[in-house]
């Protein structure tokens, strides 16, 4: 009997103690931070030091949500292509800094954005709706997470990658032996397409300026780029390797990451020596220039000391190397 009575104690010890987890609960702040999602305020509040939404409410901003119970997770996307329904104005709402908003239920419902974990430790949700801190938005395709102190706001923009990649008369005869090359690329008003002007660019084979939310280019510890810096890269083909032998070794000499994916970090002076890009007229520091090889020769990647996440700022680029 006693041995009964024990175990009904432990049963009941386990109940409470598991149903205190989840009863748990805290306070949500009203908050002088206004959040943006592309533009659009979102209704935002302070939870533990952090700008937070309800879940719900991306729906109307351009995201899916899809909860899969049995799994107890919420699975957030941002769909570029749904349409925004939001019509909040923070100018009419009748709030209180610092008051609280809503009290926040604990709940074992865990969140994933993109297919990242967002949740760390408990989480807690309005009225049955997941609260959401809004620096784990970014890791959705091509977005950022942009905070700015002086205006006190946060805001989440979709910027997809862009390319430049220029019509170059590849059937241009290459006879001469090069060490160096040329290429302007100015963009006529506001059309979406570049003039080229280059010397021995023929040789540049599917030559393009990219900006993506990672580069093609390893950093010094042999991880990738996240930092969205603007990557010009070039190939040179198998066929050409006798014709460009003097312009590799001039390249090979100046690689700030080796063949191994080891760092010389020596040698970026040197890069910026030898090759000069400029952007709009500005001249844009290289921070790292790497050489891979692909099926039918070799490719240089050169990465430049700049973020541009809208094709539409840029009107010319120029490169030279020599």
């Amino acid at each position: 009997m006693k041995r009964f009575l024990k175990l009904l104690v432990l049963l009941y010890c386990i109940l409470i103690m598991g149903n205190h987890v989840y009863a748990e609960t805290e306070k949500v702040i009203y908050s002088d931070i206004t959040a943006y999602i592309n533009g659009f305020p979102i209704p935002s509040y302070n939870f533990y030091g952090e700008t937070v939404v309800i879940a719900k409410d991306l729906e109307n901003y351009g995201f899916d949500l899809n909860y899969v119970d049995e799994e107890r997770c919420l699975y957030i996307e941002y769909n570029p292509d749904k349409k925004v329904t939001a019509n909040y104005n923070p100018q009419k709402e009748n709030k209180k800094i610092g008051s609280v908003a809503f009290t926040a239920q604990a709940t074992d419902i865990y969140t994933r954005v993109n297919g990242f974990n967002i949740t760390y430790g408990t989480s807690y949700s309005i009225n049955g709706q997941l609260l959401v801190n809004i620096d784990g938005l970014e890791h959705c395709h091509s977005s950022y997470i942009t905070w700015n102190g002086e205006k006190r706001t946060i805001s989440f923009d979709y910027m997809p990658y862009w390319e430049i990649k220029p019509h170059i008369a590849y059937e241009k005869v290459k006879t001469e032996e090069i060490s160096d090359f040329f290429l302007e690329l100015t963009r006529p008003g506001k059309e979406d397409w570049f003039n080229v002007k280059g010397k021995n660019d023929q040789y540049l084979s599917s030559f393009r300026v990219i900006w993506c939310e990672k580069t093609p280019v390893r950093d010094f510890t042999k991880s990738w780029f996240e930092n969205a810096k603007i990557t010009i890269d070039f190939s040179i083909d198998d066929h050409d390797i006798a014709k460009t032998e003097q312009l590799m070794q001039l390249l090979n000499a100046i690689l700030t990451i080796n063949s191994e994916g080891n760092a010389v970090i020596e040698n970026i002076a040197a890069a910026n020596e030898h090759i000069k890009v400029f952007i709009n007229g500005e001249r844009i520091a290289i921070s790292a220039i790497e050489l891979r090889p692909n099926f039918g020769g070799y490719t240089y990647y050169i990465e430049l000391e700049k973020e541009v996440k809208n094709l539409d700022e840029i009107q010319s680029v120029t490169i030279e190397c020599k």
